[in-house]
Formats: structure tokens, sequence, C-alpha cells
């Protein structure tokens, strides 16, 4: 988990200019967008040109509009392209109340008015994030609508403990059964929509979470924890019914060739960490030679069979080797680290990193689906995200389901978002290239409009 947002772009300045127009209010006139192309989910595709009327916060309909009147605001959309407004399916907004309250605003904003109006949050302190909700959800601060999980929930020793010296609740212990009848149904009534497990956890309890998150109709996100020596690996995961796997590294256990899973699980049942260490610096190592195909193809089947997505947060990979360089530094209470530790470090991220790219590309080939998530809380690093996705072999229309339909089924609000379609809330973004030819084009819209309310419209 990267879960670090201390320093992000600005972004507030660049997307405002004076070619923006600002929301409009409760009582604003039917907006029409004449002429657009809009994606198709179902079929992956492009179609129209079509008009689009906007009433209200929803979507009253796709076809040949007639003149809606005088008050309306018509946008000549010709040549132009629209999809539904994105979803960033893995972030950690909660950094963001570290940050003043100018900064905090410009952040959530910034979301939405480059077109990511929904958002997964999957850890953080549940009054923070509850709260954040509210306020967006209020019209007290322009952002995202925010789907939460509620702190990370793992087994004692909390691995991520530290966070809660600057973020109380960031991480709780789940140690038996009835903590987690608890703080499940804790979560649900304070407004979450899934629960996140993290790392360890003792089988039993695993399984007893499961169950009640289930009662409290929340979905669970699974983070095996460490790249290698999971104690619930992400096989396991889903075969109790977990439809949410985190971070593309997170397979890797599962689908080592076999004289390296036959020494890893002899370790996994009884060893020191220093036996623990040294196996997984020579795994890292051997790099992606490290993986079976066969293994990785077969977890790829079970993924399909059961319906779950993986969401791979390629981008948090890319950044990481200061951030565990800093969190070395305090650990060992000094400014300087060897340098075969630096090595060590360096090994182990470039392995993750290949060991990711090639689980995306070989996921992506047999047909896993996707979702769309940076692990952070800067809304350009969804960008970077989905340029990601597309080097490592997803298709333009697989990440553009990934960041609208597939999380919005997953949440089960596929009957008001996700896709541009009467009835639906009208949240989507306009740019001016086909998407589907260069996927890039997502990061510059023309026209956003979130719940109906037009944020940004671009000189066309």
């Amino acid at each position: 988990m990267k879960s670090l947002c201390w320093i992000w772009p600005l972004l507030i300045a660049l997307v405002l200019g004076s070619a923006t127009l600002p929301a409009r209010s409760a009582g604003q006139a039917p907006i029409v967008l004449r002429n657009v192309t809009i994606f198709d989910p179902a079929s992956g595709t492009m179609r129209g040109p079509l008009d689009v009327l906007i009433e209200g916060s929803r979507v009253s309909a796709v076809g040949k509009v007639p003149d809606p009147g005088r008050s309306a605001a018509e946008i000549d959309c010709s040549g132009k392209y629209a999809v539904a407004g994105l979803f960033d399916c893995h972030t950690h907004l909660a950094h963001l109340a570290l940050e003043s309250g100018d900064s905090l605003r410009a952040a959530l904003a910034a979301f939405p008015l480059r077109g990511v109006t929904q958002v997964r949050d999957v850890g953080g302190p549940i009054d923070v994030l509850s709260r954040m909700a509210e306020r967006v959800a209020s019209g007290e601060a322009a952002g995202p609508e925010i789907f939460y999980a509620g702190p990370m929930l793992e087994a004692s020793p909390l691995t991520h403990g530290s966070m809660n010296e600057e973020l109380p609740g960031f991480t709780v212990a789940v140690d038996t059964p009835g903590e987690a009848d608890s703080i499940l149904a804790d979560l649900a009534r304070r407004g979450a929509s899934m629960a996140k497990t993290f790392g360890n956890f003792d089988r039993e309890v695993y399984e007893h979470l499961l169950v009640a998150a289930a009662k409290c109709s929340l979905r669970v996100v699974h983070d095996p924890g460490q790249p290698l020596f999971n104690a619930i690996p992400i096989d396991l995961a889903v075969d109790l019914g977990v439809t949410s796997i985190e971070h593309a590294k997170a397979p890797w256990p599962v689908v080592l060739r076999d004289d390296l899973r036959r020494e890893h699980d002899s370790l996994l049942v009884s060893a020191p960490q220093e036996a623990r260490m040294a196996f997984v610096a020579g795994v890292a190592g051997l790099d992606t030679a490290s993986i079976s195909r066969e293994r990785l193809g077969r977890l790829g089947e079970k993924m399909i069979e059961r319906q779950a997505y993986l969401c791979p947060t390629l981008h948090a990979l890319m950044s990481v080797e200061d951030e565990a360089f800093e969190q070395v530094k305090k650990q060992l209470g000094t400014e300087e680290i060897p340098e075969e530790i630096r090595a060590f470090i360096r090994q182990q991220i470039h392995a993750m990193q290949a060991v990711s790219r090639l689980v995306v590309g070989e996921f992506a080939a047999q047909g896993v689906k996707m979702l769309v998530g940076q692990d952070g809380c800067d809304v350009a690093d969804t960008f970077s995200e989905i340029t990601l996705l597309r080097e490592c072999g997803v298709s333009e229309a697989e990440i553009i389901k990934g960041a609208t339909i597939y999380p919005a089924r997953w949440l089960g609000v596929e009957d008001r978002m996700g896709s541009i379609a009467s009835g639906k809330e009208a949240s989507l973004l306009v740019v001016a290239g086909n998407p589907l030819e260069d996927i890039a084009r997502l990061a510059s819209p023309s026209v956003v409009i979130h719940k109906g309310k037009l944020l940004l419209r671009q000189a066309m």
C-alpha cells in the first residue's frame, strides 16, 4: 500500500481557466449535448452521434432530442466523445485531512473537475471519511462521490500501526469473531460501503468476517499484504467469495513456480524471519522467472469463474523507492542507509514492478476484469494508472469499463451510474478525440458534468 499523499500538485490552477464555467445552482436549466458520440459499455464501442438531454441531476433522454426551449444550455459536441464519469477504485483520501483547509478543498474539487466523479476509498479512519463524504454529498465541499471502507482491518500486530499516530483509526486489529461483528456493524452504521482486509488474519476469524460483512451488506476488498508469505493468499480469498483483489503484486506467492512454491510453503509454516527474508531476496533476484505461467493462467481462470476483479494499482510502485528509503530511515533511526540495504530495497521494488506488469498483461489477455485505482489521493495519478494499464496490454475499452461500469456493478450502483443512459445520474466527461484510439485523451476533458452540474466547459 502506498497511502502516502503529503506531496501532491495543486491541479486546480491547471484545470480552472477563463474558459471554465462555474457550477450551476440547484434550479439550473436543462443541458443538451448535441451530436456527441457515446461510449457503450455493453459493446465496448462508441455509438452516435447522439443528443443527450440532462434535466436536474439525471439524464432524461439519449437519442434525438427536440428543441428544449430557450432556457436550455446547448453544447455542440460534434466530433467529440463522451464517457460516463470515471471511478478511481483505490484511493486513501483521509491523508488529505492532514493538509490545510484550502489544500483539502482544492484536492477534493480536482477529482470531478478532471472527470473522476466517484472514488472507492479503501483505507482510512471512519470518522474522517464519513465526514468528508457527508460534506461532499451535502454540497458543503466540491468533490467526488465517496464510497468508503473505513479502517484497514488486520490481525495483531498491526503492520501499519504507525499510521495511527497521524490518523488515529487508520488501521484496526480484528483478532476474534466478536471483534469482527462489532467493527463491521459500526462501519455499516457509519455509512461504509465495503470493508478492507489487509495482511495477516487467522483463517477462522477471516471466514467469520466475510459472513459478518455479508450480513451488514458490506462488500470486501482484500490486500494480502507483503509480497510473499500471505496468511490469506488471494486464491483462498477468492474461493471464500472475495471479488476485489488489490494490487497486481498480490498473486505472486500463489503463482510461484513449483520448486519455489514448495520452499515458500515450508517456510510459511515455521521459519525465522531471517530465513524468510533470504527467500524473498532470492525470489526477487529471479524477477518474473520466479513465476509459473501455468499457475498464473489457472488463477486467472479462477478469477473469471468467480467474477472477481483485480485492481492493479501499478502507479503505486512507480514512485515508492524514496518513500521506502524514508521508512527505513525512521526504523533505523538514522539518516544514512547502508548501501547493501538500499540495493536490497531497489531489488524488491524492481521485482514487484516486473511481476505486476506481467500479471496485468497475462490477466488482460485472459479476460480478467480490472478496476482503475491509483493507491493515493492525487487525481493526476488516476490518469497515470490508466496510462500504465494500457502499456501493460489492457485495451482502451477495458480500461474505460474498469473506470465506469465495472466499479458501478461491483458496488451495486449500476442502476444509477457507470454509463450514459436515460434515468441515470448525469455525471460524464466529453473529450476532443476518441479515447478508444488514445486512452490519454481522457486526461483532458472539454466538458465535465457532475450530477447535472456543469463543472467545466472549455472553448471548443
